[in-house]
């Protein structure tokens, strides 16, 4: 007996250890996969302890995860009982490797959530509970640089709520219809509400908003039978696009989501060059589109550049921007040497006695270079007779110097005074950042990378052809300040 259980006891130690189990992509999750800001909506319900339905929450704001264990909710919350009320939940999170953690709060609310992250942390769920609400949320964080111009145009939305008698939910109601920002704090609305019980209302209303740099928006709106109406949004979106939104007046409370009907009008500027959207640093060229910007096609003639062809013009943040031309839907301009980096900067397009809506535009603090191009995705490289632009019928030799030319290379190096829609020194003026070049994937020398002398808003980069295994086209790249710029090609010969 005594063998036989030793047996037993060595056929158990001498087991080989279970495989992890395979699998194709993957990864885990940990307490570091939730750090920074997050949009965050909230929605609780209340239930009687004999399970009937006592009363709601709907809230929105943002979720601040410190990346270790720390986590503040805060924001705007309507409910039954009370509308537009600010509240700050803070506590404690934890994220198992298998992306299913817990939030606990301790501080303005006492609660417990189930957490649940995924797209590697860029999204979460939760569920969970206090003594009041049963709660659910979500949250993202794709959040855009904000200010109020970020909310431009039309919005089309949706809400869902219930209507109210006194503190008493007595009904649902749902909402629906278009939201028109003027991108410098006036909002109109146009919409038809559906209850329980009543037809179909069609309503419009008229007010102010605005919008902070943590993209939580705020409006109060008079609509056409005489009520005030109060909304909360948190904007979302790479541009902010998108936006999760509150609402609520004595006689209702509802949530829901607002949508571009169209582009962004961020998105309708970007880099001359490369058309990259929030890439134009101060003194460097931008590209405007948009309907009935200019009477005719037009350009300037002259040096300083203007600040109005025909009856267009352009502001930024209110200063004049200098003109390179004008059409009935594009503007190419200078945005201003003294716009602040790391800032979002308000546009707002001219025409005649016509103003714009304002578009919010983020201005960079660092290069965000975009290559000049021709034809067909061609970058403009001049060869090293100073006069031949590189092509397939003229192509550089390895170990050439050339020069291509770029926009959005950021802060430079300058004895003088660089002035808006003026030449740039004669002198050289070279990027203050860190800089490369590659073609093809292989690294360039950069003898020089700044502004072109005489040039507006233009610069260069000097650079010798590496040693590319054949003769063909490749893609020039550059980077400064870690920001990769479009890959236009040039043509190289081995010889």
């Amino acid at each position: 007996m005594k063998k036989a259980g030793m047996a037993f006891m060595i056929s158990l130690c001498c087991l080989p250890a279970t495989p992890a189990m395979a699998q194709i992509g993957g990864g885990s999750c940990s307490a570091s996969n939730l750090n920074g800001t997050y949009s965050l909506t909230l929605s609780g319900r209340g239930i009687s302890a004999a399970g009937s339905f006592t009363g709601s929450l709907q809230a929105e704001g943002t979720a601040t995860f410190d990346g270790q264990s720390n986590v503040t909710l805060s924001g705007t919350s309507n409910t039954n009982l009370a509308t537009g009320k600010p509240f700050t939940y803070s506590g404690t999170y934890t994220l198992p490797s298998n992306c299913y953690g817990t939030v606990t709060l301790t501080q303005g609310s006492t609660a417990t959530f189930a957490l649940i992250v995924y797209s590697s942390g860029g999204s979460f769920t939760m569920t969970g509970s206090d003594a009041t609400y049963v709660y659910s949320a979500s949250g993202g964080n794709t959040i855009p640089a904000c200010g109020t111009a970020t909310l431009s145009g039309p919005y089309s939305y949706d809400t869902t709520g219930f209507t109210l008698s006194g503190t008493a939910q007595n009904g649902v109601a749902d909402e629906a219809g278009v939201l028109q920002f003027d991108g410098q704090g006036n909002v109109t609305a146009a919409y038809t509400v559906t209850s329980s019980g009543a037809s179909p209302a069609a309503l419009t209303a008229k007010g102010t908003y605005s919008v902070t740099a943590a993209c939580l928006g705020s409006a109060n709106l008079t609509d056409s039978a005489g009520r005030s109406n109060s909304l909360n949004f948190v904007v979302t979106g790479a541009y902010g696009q998108t936006a999760a939104l509150i609402e609520a007046n004595s006689q209702f409370i509802r949530t829901g989501t607002a949508h571009s009907a169209f582009t962004n009008p961020t998105e309708s500027i970007g880099n001359v060059a490369s058309y990259a959207v929030n890439s134009t640093p101060p003194g460097s060229v931008f590209v405007l589109f948009g309907v009935n910007t200019a009477t005719k096609p037009v350009s300037a003639t002259s040096v300083p550049l203007p600040t109005t062809l025909l009856t267009t013009s352009v502001t930024v943040n209110g200063e004049n921007a200098h003109l390179f031309y004008a059409d009935t839907g594009q503007i190419d301009a200078q945005m201003p040497w003294d716009i602040p980096g790391n800032t979002v900067a308000s546009v707002i397009v001219k025409n005649g006695t016509s103003t714009s809506n304002a578009a919010a535009v983020y201005i960079p603090a660092t290069g965000t270079p975009g290559i000049s191009v021709y034809g067909n995705n061609r970058a403009v490289v001049v060869n090293k007779d100073n006069v031949t632009v590189n092509g397939p019928a003229s192509p550089a030799a390895v170990g050439d110097e050339v020069v291509v030319y770029f926009t959005g290379g950021g802060p430079v190096q300058t004895a003088g005074t660089l002035v808006s829609g003026a030449a740039a020194p004669l002198s050289l003026s070279p990027l203050t950042g860190a800089y490369g070049l590659t073609v093809g994937g292989i690294k360039a020398t950069v003898d020089y990378m700044g502004l072109t002398p005489g040039g507006i808003g233009l610069y260069q980069a000097n650079f010798v052809v590496p040693p590319v295994a054949a003769a063909g086209a490749y893609p020039v790249v550059i980077t400064i300040a870690g920001q990769a710029s479009n890959a236009p090609v040039m043509n190289v010969s081995l010889h």
